[in-house]
């Protein structure tokens, strides 16, 4: 299970600021490029891959629409993951596929794309059909996070987790129940068969994120025999 964490700067300032140091045991960067404004993205985008050269770095832009914080048109969403792509290359190009299902075709000859699914609002009771949806395009990764309103969602999420990487070993899943109940999930990844949990640095960029000190630490224990 690979440690991810997102930077989230605001400016070109920020972005300058960053420390690396801070994130040398960590095995993945996200640039949540939803920070700035859509015209300052290809605009700091030079100091982010120069800052983590050699790193392994998904770039995602998360609209509002999958509670992330720009407003943006399925013709811009597009042309920015294109531009972010043929530019940098980045390792991981996330893609938000219910939310821009029409202009997924666009997308078909990415090997590198994340396609993602985020509901903040519960864990839908066609979390099954979205899992089979997903993985039948064979994405590089499948990422989905959803919120519970119960514990049954927080375990439903990690059945059909392991479920679908049981029937499909090749897939890789990265998959969380967000917020406070279900944060038991972010730490089952190697259970489940999910690859990818994500940890906070400061701030976190989802609910119930942990926190990367004590993530490491979890995983420390969890890696003893």
């Amino acid at each position: 299970m690979k440690l991810v964490v997102p930077i989230m700067p605001k400016n070109l300032e920020e972005t300058q600021a960053i420390d690396i140091s801070k994130f040398d045991q960590v095995d993945l960067i996200e640039w949540r490029a939803d920070y700035l404004t859509k015209d300052d993205i290809l605009m700091v985008a030079p100091a982010i891959f120069e800052k983590f050269s050699g790193r392994e770095v998904i770039f995602t832009i998360r609209t509002n629409k999958e509670g992330g914080n720009l407003e943006i048109s399925d013709q811009d969403y597009v042309a920015i993951l294109k531009d972010i792509n043929t530019i940098y290359n980045p390792d991981y190009i996330d893609f938000e596929y219910f939310s821009h299902k029409e202009a997924f075709q666009e997308m078909l000859d990415f090997p590198n794309l994340v396609l993602s699914y985020h509901n903040f609002e519960e864990t839908p009771e066609n979390l099954m059909e979205s899992f089979s949806e997903m993985t039948k395009l064979a994405p590089r990764v499948v990422k989905i996070a959803v919120t519970p309103q119960s514990e049954q969602d927080v375990l439903d999420l990690m059945n059909y987790t392991r479920g679908f990487k049981a029937l499909n070993p090749e897939q890789t899943y990265a998959t969380m129940s967000m917020g406070k109940l279900g944060k038991l999930s972010r730490l089952a990844g190697d259970v489940i068969g999910s690859s990818w949990t994500f940890a906070a640095l400061e701030n976190t960029s989802a609910p119930g994120q942990i926190a990367l000190k004590d993530m490491k630490l979890i995983k420390d224990v969890l890696s003893e025999d």
